[in-house]
């Protein structure tokens, strides 16, 4: 699947984010709806896309390369290993509370977790890839910045690095999605960082 789109298929996707945001399952909903959320004819997506599947795949393609690019942007201009965390940690508690976000979208694509390997399409594993590269780059800043002790750059402790930062991004998702949970976003987030360096030390 491409990932340049037009102005019309963007029109299209951001339609279908729409009805995320309004708490639709998007694995459900019809060419019908996706059209009249995005103030198109149900004609003209027929024009563009073959299947309400290729247009809810579109829509996460594109929705992910935007958010890879502006991610990537806010890393370059941002040098201290801190600071980036600080930037990754917000941008998970905001997108595991945005129904619209890929998060979301991803986890109704899929069907959740169990299997996703499987279920998601080869473009869109290559977005998520890009964005593990950035985060790997960002641990590589916090170990040339002497923050981290760990070489998270040797293969030999790369699995160990995998872990510890899929548990740490898992941790902050999972805490910010706690409703009963009296901690602050600021609480939770630098609880992480900690927990990260100590891991990496």
């Amino acid at each position: 699947m491409k990932n340049n789109f037009s102005p019309k298929e963007i029109t299209i996707f951001n339609g279908v984010l729409k009805l995320a945001r309004e708490g639709a399952d998007v694995s459900k909903i019809t060419s019908q709806q996706i059209a009249a959320a995005a103030g198109v004819g149900k004609a003209t997506i027929y024009d563009y896309f073959s299947s309400k599947e290729e247009i809810v795949m579109g829509a996460l393609m594109y929705s992910m390369s935007d958010q890879a690019a502006q991610f990537a942007q806010a890393m370059d201009n941002t040098p201290d290993f801190r600071d980036k965390m600080e930037i990754i940690y917000t941008g998970i508690i905001g997108r595991v509370q945005d129904t619209g976000s890929i998060f979301h979208l991803l986890l109704q694509v899929t069907g959740g977790f169990k299997n996703s390997a499987d279920n998601i399409c080869p473009p869109l594993k290559e977005q998520i890839m890009e964005f593990a590269g950035i985060l790997y780059g960002v641990l590589s800043d916090g170990y040339h910045q002497g923050v981290l002790k760990t070489d998270v750059t040797a293969a030999e402790n790369h699995q160990y690095v995998r872990m510890v930062f899929i548990s740490n991004v898992f941790g902050v998702a999972s805490r910010a999605k706690d409703k009963n949970l009296s901690v602050s976003h600021r609480q939770i987030i630098d609880n992480a960082y900690r927990m990260l360096v100590k891991s990496l030390a």
